[in-house]
């Protein structure tokens, strides 16, 4: 799924609406675009950060935030970023907090996707495929 950063928004929008539930359509593209404000990394990811060097933390959280401001929608609940060979998997919520759930090498990511199928539509992290984005939410 390493794909260029517009395939990854795509991806999110359709996510984005699949968890729209009930809301009548066009609703959620009238409300604000959430932007980051802070970044949380979940337990398996914050196992991983403490092996990791300050710059790239930095450079993840950076790459993270770039591309979840880029989508402009008011939340995202699921995508993937690719950051050093990395596919960090993560969402963001509409107040604003960005989760970090996984890093996961690129070739790795990409065995998972493929064994996924067509799942793969709502993303992989090492616990399998999300398919109902309420498993992302805070």
């Amino acid at each position: 799924m390493r794909a260029p950063s517009s395939t990854s928004t795509l991806v999110s929008r359709m996510i984005a609406m699949a968890g729209q539930g009930d809301e009548a359509p066009g609703v959620a593209e009238m409300k604000e675009p959430a932007h980051v404000k802070r970044i949380v990394w979940a337990s398996q990811a914050a196992k991983l950060r403490v092996s990791l060097s300050s710059r790239t933390i930095h450079e993840i959280e950076s790459a993270v935030t770039a591309d979840l401001d880029s989508m402009e929608l008011p939340e995202v609940f699921f995508t993937s970023v690719e950051v050093n060979g990395h596919v960090v998997t993560c969402d963001l919520d509409a107040s604003g907090t960005a989760s970090i759930f996984g890093l996961i090498e690129a070739h790795e990511y990409d065995d998972l996707v493929e064994e996924a199928g067509d799942d793969a539509l709502f993303g992989v992290d090492w616990d399998g495929v999300y398919i109902t984005p309420a498993r992302t939410r805070h």
